[in-house]
Formats: C-alpha cells, sequence, structure tokens
C-alpha cells in the first residue's frame, strides 16, 4: 500500500501500530518526519526539470516578454492563435463563460471556438497574467515552460509508481522534457501536453497495486486534465488508456470491487468531459465536420519518417526532415535503453505487465501514426477506426500518434536504469546520469527559433475602433489570399489586435473552417471591390466597418472609386485606412449585384455538410 503526501514521492505507507496513543503518537511523527524529508527532493525534482525546460527552449528564457518559440513552425500565425486562444478563456472567465463557444471571428457563425483545440485549462492557470497585464509573449511562454516542467514532474512520478529509484526516475523525467516529437511541436502550444496522459497511467499504476478508490479517482482526474489540455492526445491515448486499465484490473484480478471502483471513476471522468465536449459534438455532427482522406493520408506518417530528426534537430545523424510528418526518430541511446528494459522487464515479476505494455504501445502507435499510408490491398484499418471509433474522423494529422510512442520509448528507456544500478551497484547512479544526459542532449532542437511579438496588443488604431460604439462588424481587407498555414499568418494578426479592440470581425483562422467560407475568402482575396462582395459583406455578413490595410489601398485605390457613395471614411493613419460601410436594399438587388445576399443562399454560415479544406496545422 502507497501514500501520496505530496505529489511526487513514492513511498511506503506507515504501518498502523497495535495498541495505545503513544503507539498512534510515534506513527504520526514518523509521517510528519517522512514528509519534511521529501520536500527537499520534490523542490529539486521541480528545479530540475524547470531548468531542462528552460535548457530545451533555449534562447527563449532570454526573450520571455518579446518572443515565442516557432518548433519547426516556419510562421507565427499557430503561435499567435494560442496566445489569442488563451486571451479568450481568460475573457470568457471574466464573463462567466457567457458564449465561449461562439468566439468573435469567422462572424457570424456561432460554435466556431470549437474549430480548434480550446486549451480551456492552460488558458485558466495562466489568466492571472492577462489581468496585471503581462506581455502576451509572457504568457505563452509561461504555459508552455510550466507544460514541459510538468511533462517531467509527472514522468518522474509514473517512473517512481513503477518501483523506479529517485534518482533514475528524475532522469526519466529529463528525458520526458527533452522528447524530440515535443520539441519538433513546440510552435503548437496545444500539442506539448503529456502530462495529462502520464498522469492517467501513474494513477493506473497504482491502482493496479493498491485497487484503492484513490487511485481510481487520481486516474480519472488525469483524464480530465488530459482533455482539457489537449484533446486531440487524449482522443489517441483511448485506447491506450483502455489497455493500461485492462492490465490494472488484471492486477486486481478483476475483483468486483475493483471494476466497480474503475468503472466509477471512469464514468464520472466521462460525463465531465462529455459536458465540455457536447456542444463542439453537436456542432460538429450537424455541419458534417470531417477530415477529407486526402488531408490524412497527407498527414500519415511514412515508414522513413521514423529515421529522421526534426529538422531543428542539433544532431544530424539520422538526417533531419522537413517534412510535416518527419523527424519522428525517438534517439539512438533511448532505443538501446528501451531495448534493454525489454530484454531484462520481462523477467521481472515486478514490472512484467507494465514492460508488456509499453513494449507493445511502441509498435501499436508507430502503425497508427501511418494512418492512411498503411494498408494491405484495399483494406485501411485507420480507416476503419475513423469509421467506428467517435471522434476518429475529426483527426486530422494521424502522424502525432508518434507522441505516444516515443512516450512509450522514454518510459521504458527510464525502467531500464532499475537494471543498472543492480548490475553496476558502484557506478550505477553515474552511469544513469551520463546515459540519461547523452540521451537528452541528443534529441535537444537548438537554438529554438524564436519570432518577435509586440509587448502589447494595444495600439492606437484598436483603442480607436474599441471607443467607437458604431462599429459593430469588421472585416479586414485583403483577405488571406491562399490556404496554407503561412497565407493566414495575417488573419492571426489581425486576431492579435482583436484582443484590444474586441470587435468581431469575419475574418479568422483555427482548423476548420466554416462551410464554403474559404470560396467567400478567396473571392475576396482575389476579385474584391465587386458590389456583390460587398453586399454580401454589409447585407449578408452584418459588416459596417472595412479595415483596408495601406499596402492594398496603394495598389488597388482607383478601383475603389466606383463604390465611394457605400463606403465613408473614418479612420486613417500609415498602415490602414478605416471605412463606414453602408448599402441600401437596392443597391443589393441591382443587376449589379450578381450574388443573392440572402442568409439562406449564402451558406457561409453554419449551415452545410461539408469542409472543403483543412489547413495543414
Amino acid at each position: 500500500m502507497t501514500t501520496e503526501v505530496d505529489m511526487l514521492s513514492l513511498e511506503p505507507e506507515p504501518q498502523s501500530a497495535p495498541g495505545g496513543t503513544m503507539e498512534t503518537a510515534q506513527a504520526a511523527e514518523s509521517t510528519e518526519q517522512a514528509l519534511v524529508r521529501r520536500i527537499p527532493w520534490a523542490l529539486a525534482v521541480i528545479g530540475c526539470c524547470v531548468l531542462a525546460a528552460t535548457l530545451a527552449t533555449w534562447p527563449l528564457a532570454l526573450n520571455l516578454p518579446s518572443s515565442i518559440p516557432l518548433g519547426t513552425e516556419h510562421e507565427a500565425t499557430v503561435g499567435l492563435f494560442s496566445i489569442w486562444t488563451l486571451w479568450w478563456t481568460a475573457n470568457g472567465l471574466a464573463r462567466g463563460f457567457a458564449g465561449y463557444w461562439d468566439a468573435p471571428f469567422f462572424y457570424p457563425n456561432a460554435g466556431v471556438f470549437t474549430y480548434s483545440e480550446p486549451q480551456p485549462l492552460t488558458g485558466l492557470v495562466v489568466s492571472p497574467l492577462w489581468a496585471v497585464g503581462a506581455p502576451p509573449a509572457l504568457i505563452l511562454n509561461v504555459a508552455l515552460l510550466g507544460t514541459l516542467a510538468l511533462n517531467g514532474i509527472f514522468a518522474y512520478r509514473l517512473a517512481r509508481a513503477l518501483n523506479v529509484p529517485r534518482l533514475a526516475a528524475l532522469t526519466g523525467g529529463i528525458l520526458m522534457v527533452t522528447m524530440p516529437f515535443i520539441a519538433k511541436v513546440e510552435g503548437v502550444l496545444n500539442l506539448t501536453p503529456v502530462f495529462g496522459i502520464l498522469w492517467v497511467l501513474d494513477g493506473l499504476v497504482r491502482f493496479g497495486r493498491s485497487g484503492s478508490t484513490r487511485h481510481a479517482a487520481w486516474a480519472a482526474a488525469g483524464l480530465i486534465v488530459a482533455f482539457l489540455t489537449c484533446q486531440q492526445y487524449t482522443l489517441m491515448f483511448v485506447p491506450f488508456g483502455v489497455a493500461a486499465g485492462l492490465v490494472a484490473l488484471a492486477q486486481q484480478k478483476f475483483q468486483t470491487r475493483a471494476l466497480v471502483r474503475l468503472g466509477s471513476a471512469t464514468v464520472i471522468a466521462g460525463i465531465v468531459i462529455l459536458f465540455v465536449a457536447l456542444p463542439a459534438i453537436s456542432l460538429h455532427n450537424e455541419l458534417g465536420l470531417t477530415r477529407s482522406d486526402e488531408v490524412v493520408r497527407k498527414l500519415s506518417a511514412a515508414p522513413g519518417d521514423f529515421v529522421t530528426r526534426p529538422e531543428i534537430a542539433w544532431v544530424n545523424i539520422p538526417s533531419q526532415s522537413l517534412e510535416d510528418t518527419g523527424g519522428l526518430f525517438p534517439g539512438i541511446v533511448v532505443l538501446v535503453l528501451a531495448a534493454l528494459a525489454i530484454a531484462y522487464g520481462l523477467g521481472d515479476v515486478a514490472r512484467r505487465r507494465w514492460t508488456l505494455f509499453f513494449a507493445l504501445s511502441v509498435p501499436v502507435a508507430a502503425f497508427l501514426a501511418m494512418g492512411l499510408n498503411i494498408g494491405v490491398a484495399f483494406f485501411q484499418p485507420f480507416d476503419v477506426l475513423r469509421a467506428l471509433v467517435p471522434g476518429f474522423s475529426e483527426l486530422r494529422s494521424p502522424f502525432r500518434f508518434a507522441v505516444i510512442m516515443q512516450l512509450a520509448l522514454i518510459m521504458l528507456a527510464t525502467m531500464s536504469f532499475v537494471h543498472f544500478q543492480t548490475i553496476f551497484r558502484r557506478f550505477g547512479g553515474a552511469l544513469i546520469i551520463f546515459l540519461g544526459l547523452v540521451a537528452a542532449l541528443e534529441n535537444l532542437a537548438l537554438p529554438m527559433p524564436l519570432t518577435t511579438i509586440p509587448s502589447s496588443p494595444n495600439s492606437a488604431r484598436a483603442d480607436w475602433v474599441r471607443a467607437q460604439p458604431d462599429v459593430k462588424v469588421i472585416a479586414h481587407i485583403p483577405f488571406a489570399g491562399g490556404l496554407r498555414v503561412s497565407d493566414y499568418e495575417i488573419d492571426t494578426w489581425r486576431m492579435f489586435a482583436q484582443i484590444d479592440h474586441q470587435k468581431p470581425i469575419v475574418n479568422g483562422y483555427s482548423s476548420y473552417f466554416p462551410p464554403n467560407y474559404t470560396d467567400f475568402q478567396l473571392a475576396m482575396a482575389v476579385e474584391f471591390p465587386r458590389q456583390d462582395l460587398l453586399c454580401t459583406l454589409n447585407k449578408g455578413l452584418d459588416t459596417d466597418t472595412l479595415i483596408v490595410d495601406r499596402s492594398w489601398l496603394d495598389q488597388h485605390a482607383s478601383q475603389l472609386d466606383p463604390f465611394k457613395t457605400f463606403l465613408n471614411p473614418i479612420y486613417s493613419d500609415t498602415q490602414v485606412s478605416i471605412y463606414h460601410l453602408h448599402m441600401n436594399d437596392t443597391d443589393c438587388t441591382s443587376q449589379g449585384a450578381h450574388v443573392s445576399t440572402s442568409a439562406s443562399n449564402l451558406d457561409i454560415f453554419n449551415r452545410g455538410s461539408t469542409v472543403r479544406f483543412q489547413p495543414a496545422r
């Protein structure tokens, strides 16, 4: 039986003393002394994981208020959207989460905040920083570094649950912080948290040994946290979580009491998750949001991707890859240590079940990561999963299953250290530290590419817009001119400014786009100004304000001349000109207005059943 008097330790629970109060007092004193002894080590673990996160993202620590990491992203699009997402949750908290899912972009579409990862827990944790006026880059960086440190802390905790000694467990925590897949995606904040998955596994390992309600609840709490930090990873983890639950129940010999406790905890966690997920499920089903075979196949790993490193890795053996799906190599040292853990662990009665669980998770996760790129004849197993398992039809990037593969390998590598201490008693600790550091150094991605972010979203222009009661809905001109992530950077900068002015905008960026939005977007990018497009904006989308980039205006001013009767200039600076847009009904029923602007025909509202395009991120 074990106790969890602090978040990091795994120590024997004091035995109940028979008899009188003296024995009870001595037992209580012993518990307090044990807790006091653990505190320095707990602080050391936290400190080491924070330090590892700092070094793994270097030189980010020197630029916390002014820059954000890109990882393998080539533009600021996703990072800016992550900042906006954190702000929107803080804003929602201040409003009691009224209208939380109806975010003010892609106006007037409803529920657009369900189109991407909302990261509500991450946003809540850093929300006080918005209240004190912290720079947006600092807020995102605190979230990132905290997430990386928690990845290491919970890897340490899981290792301790597996009876790995403290030093070896800490080394495993550092390996988790420097996981190469996480380094690859550090420009996408919602893809960095794996501590929720580790939390679930920690609870299940402990439950397998104790069968206690406390550990079942701990695993269930981890599942909720995993979902609230990364819904995508949680969905990917479900098959592995079910398998881990069966391993834990097998340890309990499937006793009725254990089944009831773990089952009840899982049901409660499922209800909480369903409460959060239900708006997205309902809306996505209504709209028929799904991922096309073409997109899923493109973002499925190929066998060669597992033997390449991320393009930002500082070790280039094996070679680096520029592909979205590339760079999935887990590291030479980690692979060797994992192989040793399997060789020794299968003969270790105490860890055999969990060694087998992690060992089998590696090829299964790799298989799933290949998605639609693997099959027999016309049969593709991943396509069956997409058809049968709820949620899998919305998984766009199967290659991200590699995060579970690398997590399992790191846990195996950590478990291998147990045998080093047994075999090399005198030098075991030093050898563990050496191998752990080599494995972590091998997988570093340094220097981390950074991009500069303004210290505040506030500006004279945004302040002016916010102060205008007549400005209700804004459309930014020009619209994004393509369908790649880089094309939408312009719109995420506009969302960044929206943090200040807080007015709804027709433009936007997310993982999903409203039905038929891209047809309208590209028409606006290529063919604006046209009277029918102005009618669509004003009468169909309730847009009353156009914010026009001066760089675009300098080249198209003469084309706006025929429409001056509809456009009243109300603001201008060196970067934009702002116009009030107003059209009469007769202006939009004339022969020149070729497109109906009624909501039923416009169909860029939340109607329709297909999404023609999903961006690569």
